[in-house]
C-alpha cells in the first residue's frame, strides 16, 4: 500500500495511507492530512495518480511547496526517494506501489512513433548509424524534454542558442537535463550515498551521457552548430568532478570564488604587483543541482556533510574553505563562496604574520582570551569573520570549559570536551535552542563563544555577559563600536523601549571591542580598532580606542597605541596573567 510519510520539524514521524486517487494536505479538518500550522495553508497541496504516475499538485499555498528544494509552479511526478517540503514538514512517499519506483534506464529516453513513452532498453552508448541510414520509424526517439520533469520552460529553439562552443542557456538546461538523468540511474554518483565515485560508475555515466546526448541529437534537440564534445565533456565534469570548480581551484593565483545558482561564476585574483583583481568568468554550472552536487561531494571528501543540512562550512581542497547555502530557503538558488587562505590562522600568530593586526594587539586579545574577559566582535566590510573566529578559539586553553555556537556546529570541532551548538535547525531536532542553551548555562561554562550571533541565541549571550558564564566571546555584523552594542541589545530583545537600557548594561559588562573591516589600504581583513567600553555619569557610554590601524605618510598600514590602558589589566595581574602595560604607550607601533 502507498503511504505518505510525515517528518515534523523538531517532532515525531508519522505515516499516513494513501490508498485513493487523491491525498490532499492542508489546514482544514476535510484534508486527508491536516497540518495544524501557520505556515500551512487551508488547502495546500494534493497528491494525486494521474498516468500510472503520483503526481504533486501546489494549490495555490501561500508559502509554496518544494520538491528536492524547487518550488512546484505545475503538476510534477514525485518517486519514493524524493522530498516533499510543506512549511516544517517533509513529506515523502512510500510502499511497493510501481507509480512511485525510482526510474529504470529503460524509461529514460526511448520512446513508440507516436510521441507516447515507452518502457524501452537503450543501448547506451546507441550503435552508431552510416551515413543517411534512417531510423526505423518505431524507434525515433522521443525528445528528452518529453520525458524528463524540470520546471523550467520549454526548450528554446537551437536556432537562438549563441555560436558553436560557447555556454548559452539553452546548452545549459540541455546539460542539467541530462545530468538529472544520470544522476537518477547512478546512484553511486549521489555523495550522499558514497564518498568517491568508482571507475566503473565513472564509465557508467559517461556512456550513459554519450547515449542521452546521440539520442537527442538524432530527436533534433541537438541541431548542427553545437560542439558536443564540449558540451559532453562540461556534463561529466560535473557529474564525476566538481564542474567549473576542477580548474579554478587548482589555479594558484585565485583567492576566493563565488557561485549563485548557474550564473556566471565569479573569482578574485592576485594582481601582478600586488592586490587582486575581481573578475567575470565565462564559467557556469549548468543549473542548481549542478551546484548542490559539487557542495555535497567536497562536503563528503572532507567529513562535514550533514543529509538535509543547508549551511555547509569547512576546510575542503587546495586550502579553500567553503561557505554554502543549499536550497530550500528564503534564497531561490544555491549560495557558493570558497575563500583560499595561505596559512591556516589557528592562531592570532597567524594573522599578525598577514598584516591583521599587531603583536602587541594580539598580546592583549590572547591575554582576554586567557582570562576569560567579555569580548565583542564587530565585523562589517564583508570580511571573513569565520576565519577571524577560528583564529581567536585557537588561543583558548585547553582546560577551560567552552561552548561554541555556529550556524552548523562546526565551530570548535575537534576540540575535546567543547560543546559544539548547531544555531540551525534541522527536522530532526526535538528541543529549541534556547532551551538547550538553557541548560548548557546552568552547566557551569568557562566561555561562552557565539559566532555571528543571531536572535536565536542573542538571549543566551546577554546572560552570559551578565555573569551566567566566567566570559564570552561573541561576534556579529555592526559598523562600529556603538553600532555593535545597539545591535547586540536589540537581538536579545523585542521590546523596543528596553534597548536603551541593555545597550548601557551592555557597555558595563563588555571589557574589550573588537572592530573587524576591511583594511585602511584595502587589505581583505584587518583588525581596525581596539575599544574597551566605559558608562559615565548619567549613563553616557564612551567608546575608548586602545590600539587604530592608521595609513602612515608613506601609505603604510602601521597600528598605533593610543595611551589608554584597559581598565581590565589589573584583573588579569591579579589572574597571574601579566600584560606589560608599555605597549599602550603611544609612540609604540
Amino acid at each position: 500500500m502507498l503511504k505518505v510519510v510525515v517528518h515534523e520539524k523538531g517532532g515525531r514521524t508519522q505515516r499516513f495511507d494513501f490508498d485513493t486517487d487523491q491525498f490532499t494536505v492542508g489546514r482544514e479538518d476535510d484534508n486527508d492530512l491536516v497540518l495544524d500550522r501557520v505556515n500551512i495553508s487551508k488547502y495546500h497541496l494534493r497528491f494525486r495518480r494521474h498516468q500510472g504516475r503520483v503526481e504533486v499538485v501546489d494549490l495555490g499555498s501561500t508559502n509554496g511547496t518544494y520538491v528536492n528544494g524547487r518550488k512546484v509552479e505545475q503538476p510534477r511526478a514525485v518517486r519514493r526517494s524524493d522530498r516533499i517540503y510543506v512549511g516544517d514538514y517533509i513529506l515523502m512517499l512510500d510502499g511497493e506501489d510501481p507509480a512511485i519506483a525510482p526510474l529504470k534506464r529503460s524509461e529514460i529516453v526511448m520512446a513508440g512513433h507516436e510521441g507516447h513513452p515507452q518502457s524501452r532498453a537503450v543501448a547506451v552508448p546507441p550503435p552508431e548509424l552510416e551515413d543517411g541510414e534512417a531510423l526505423p520509424v518505431d524507434e525515433t526517439p522521443t525528445p528528452l524534454s518529453r520525458l524528463i520533469d524540470d520546471d523550467s520552460d520549454l526548450l528554446t529553439s537551437a536556432r537562438r542558442v549563441a555560436p558553436a562552443g560557447v555556454e548559452s542557456t539553452y546548452l545549459d538546461r540541455i546539460a542539467n537535463r541530462v545530468l538529472q538523468t544520470v544522476l537518477v540511474n547512478v546512484s553511486g554518483l549521489d555523495p550522499l550515498r558514497v564518498p568517491e565515485v568508482s571507475e566503473e560508475d565513472r564509465e557508467t555515466a559517461m556512456e550513459l551521457v554519450d547515449g542521452l546526448l546521440r539520442d537527442m541529437a538524432r530527436a533534433g534537440e541537438l541541431e548542427e552548430g553545437v560542439n558536443v564534445e564540449v558540451l559532453r565533456d562540461a556534463i561529466i565534469r560535473e557529474l564525476v568532478e566538481l564542474g567549473p570548480l576542477t580548474e579554478l581551484m587548482k589555479d594558484e593565483q585565485i583567492r576566493e570564488i563565488q557561485v549563485a545558482g548557474a550564473a556566471a561564476i565569479r573569482t578574485v585574483r592576485d594582481r601582478q604587483g600586488g592586490g587582486a583583481e575581481i573578475e567575470l568568468t565565462s564559467r557556469r554550472f549548468s543549473g542548481d543541482r549542478a551546484v548542490v552536487l559539487a557542495v555535497h561531494r567536497m562536503a563528503r571528501r572532507w567529513g562535514f556533510l550533514v543529509e538535509g543540512s543547508q549551511v555547509l562550512e569547512g576546510k575542503v581542497d587546495d586550502g579553500f574553505s567553503i561557505y554554502a547555502l543549499l536550497p530550500p530557503t528564503q534564497v531561490r538558488s544555491p549560495v557558493l563562496h570558497l575563500r583560499r587562505h595561505r596559512t591556516d590562522a589557528n592562531n592570532l600568530t597567524s594573522l599578525v604574520q598577514e598584516g591583521v593586526l599587531s603583536p602587541d594587539m594580539a598580546e592583549l586579545i590572547a591575554a582576554a582570551i586567557r582570562g576569560c574577559r567579555r569580548i565583542l566582535i564587530s565585523a562589517s566590510g564583508g570580511t571573513n569573520l569565520d576565519r577571524f573566529m577560528g583564529a581567536l578559539t585557537g588561543e583558548i586553553p585547553d582546560e577551560l570549559r567552552v561552548a561554541c555556537i555556529s550556524d552548523s556546529g562546526r565551530l570548535g570541532a575537534g576540540r575535546r570536551g567543547w560543546l559544539q551548538v548547531r544555531r540551525i535547525a534541522e527536522p530532526s531536532d526535538t528541543l529549541g535552542l534556547s532551551d538547550a542553551l538553557g541548560v548548557i548555562l546552568r552547566g557551569g561554562l568557562d566561555l561562552l563563544v557565539s559566532q555571528r550571533c543571531r536572535h536565536e541565541d542573542a538571549a543566551a549571550v546577554m546572560d552570559a555577559f551578565a555573569g551566567a558564564t566566567r566570559g564570552a566571546i561573541v561576534s556579529l555584523w555592526g559598523i562600529d563600536s556603538a553600532h555593535a552594542l545597539w545591535r547586540m541589545a536589540g537581538l536579545s530583545t523585542v521590546a523596543a523601549g528596553a534597548i536603551g537600557a541593555l545597550t548601557v548594561s551592555l557597555a558595563r559588562s563588555v571589557d574589550l571591542l573588537i572592530r573587524l573591516n576591511v583594511g585602511v589600504n584595502q587589505e581583505a581583513m584587518q583588525v581596525i580598532e581596539l575599544v574597551e567600553p566605559r558608562v559615565k555619569a548619567g549613563d553616557q557610554i564612551v567608546h575608548v580606542p586602545l590600539f587604530q590601524a592608521e595609513r602612515d605618510a608613506d601609505k603604510n598600514t602601521t597600528f598605533k597605541a593610543t595611551g589608554e590602558v584597559p581598565s581590565f589589566i589589573r584583573e588579569l595581574a591579579e589572574q597571574g596573567i601579566a600584560v606589560p602595560t608599555r605597549m599602550f604607550a603611544q609612540e609604540r607601533l
